[in-house]
């Protein structure tokens, strides 16, 4: 029985019409509705005006879930959840698949080109807040985004991985900043990036108007960002946070000038295996190194709580303020990118950190977020639970990832049947 008139019959409009019609992305259409993140007045006039045309009604479920974000963030946020703010750029990515690097004036065939969100602060943060309980936190990024569509496009990805955007009050200009991966088939990778040309991100506003006084809150920063904010540590620790920073995007000449700097302004220091290299008076080999921080912790006045050093393959190594060095490895997993390995270990890492785990038991859980991240194309793409990677840690299973779709953006289901 059928007595609807054609006019009920005809379907509710969608996100996806909106943008259409107002010539925008979908990105834009849910700044727009949100009010997240800003949106230029001629650029909201259009959305707003198909959105009347088109007598769009966004679904109460969408809009209780946009709320219940908003709120998660909020600064009154229940104290029991730790907080964790990164600093750095957003980028949009685009992964060419390859069986091996092109020749000069070679062509080659991509298997596929994948956009992904990049940037190590915003990966960081990615993986830090979809991980949930028991290691749930509340992150938020302090970045900066342009005004077009891959800016507004990576807002809204962000948003839909909990992740809370702080970005300038000053009118947005620019555009996002773009990176092409070419990943071979062994899953190296080599990476071309372009200048940002975003203005600065502001710490010390965040800093002067956040109080973390009953939080565990950390503050972040991407190797890109510590030459210009590692003198704001001091200040952000005297209020109360705690902080940290991971060498990718440090320069060779900054960290040989800056080394006892950076130890002494941050809680917790992540390196990767070339970076002790660049560490004056420092043995390249990983447990020589070890041994040599562990002396010059012993006489420094001001040290990290924990130093982490990534190791490929390998895993990593702890060196807590005490002296203590602890290794801890990776899980054996099919390699296809490497990119962003490290950024999800920092994420996990800080997570469980902050979650009161052990630097020991932190960085056996993050290399086992570092190992997953490996096993697909992009660096946010496969953003695991808590419980995954604890299963995965004791579970004596072979561990099988299986791809839940064919879409690069969606997540990889851990099989530890």
């Amino acid at each position: 029985m059928s007595g609807d008139s054609p006019a009920n019959a005809q379907r509710n409009a969608t996100i996806d019409d909106v943008a259409q019609a107002a010539g925008v992305s979908k990105g834009t259409v849910s700044n727009v509705i949100n009010g997240r993140v800003t949106v230029a007045p001629e650029t909201r006039r259009k959305v707003e005006q198909a959105i009347a045309d088109l007598s769009f009604r966004p679904a109460e479920s969408a809009r209780a879930l946009t709320s219940r974000k908003r709120m998660d963030f909020e600064p009154k946020l229940d104290a029991s959840v730790p907080r964790l703010t990164a600093v750095g750029y957003v980028s949009v990515d685009y992964f060419a698949c390859l069986d091996r690097l092109p020749e000069r004036e070679e062509r080659r065939l991509s298997r596929e080109i994948i956009k992904s969100i990049g940037g190590p602060a915003a990966n960081v943060a990615a993986i830090a807040a979809g991980l949930g309980a028991p290691l749930q936190l509340a992150v938020s990024l302090i970045t900066v985004i342009g005004m077009d569509q891959e800016s507004d496009w990576a807002a809204a990805e962000l948003a839909d991985r909990r992740v809370d955007l702080i970005v300038p009050r000053e009118p947005r200009q620019g555009r996002l900043d773009r990176a092409i991966v070419m990943v071979e088939a062994d899953g190296r990778r080599t990476i071309i990036n372009e200048p940002s040309n975003l203005a600065e991100v502001d710490v010390r506003r965040f800093i002067e108007t956040n109080d973390p006084a009953g939080t565990s809150w950390c503050l972040h920063l991407e190797g890109y960002q510590v030459p210009r904010q590692i003198g704001l540590m001091a200040a952000a620790r005297a209020k109360g946070f705690r902080t940290s920073m991971q060498a990718t995007g440090l320069t060779t000449e900054w960290l040989a000038r800056h080394a006892g700097e950076m130890f002494a302004a941050f809680d917790i220091v992540v390196l990767h295996r070339e970076t002790l290299a660049m560490i004056p008076g420092c043995p390249a080999e990983p447990e020589a190194g070890l041994k040599h921080l562990a002396a010059r912790a012993a006489k420094a006045d001001a040290w990290p709580e924990i130093v982490a050093v990534t190791l490929g393959a390998e895993g990593a190594a702890t060196l807590t303020r005490g002296g203590r060095i602890d290794h801890v490895p990776a899980i054996p997993v099919p390699v296809i990118d490497k990119t962003g390995a490290g950024d999800a270990f920092v994420g996990a890492f800080l997570a469980a950190w902050l979650n009161q785990r052990s630097a020991r038991e932190a960085a056996s859980l993050a290399c086992i977020a570092g190992s997953l991240a490996v096993t697909c194309f992009g660096a946010q793409e496969l953003r695991p639970l808590a419980d995954d990677l604890t299963g995965c840690r004791e579970s004596a299973a072979e561990l099988a990832i299986t791809p839940e779709t064919s879409r690069s953006t969606d997540r990889v289901a851990v099989d530890l049947s």
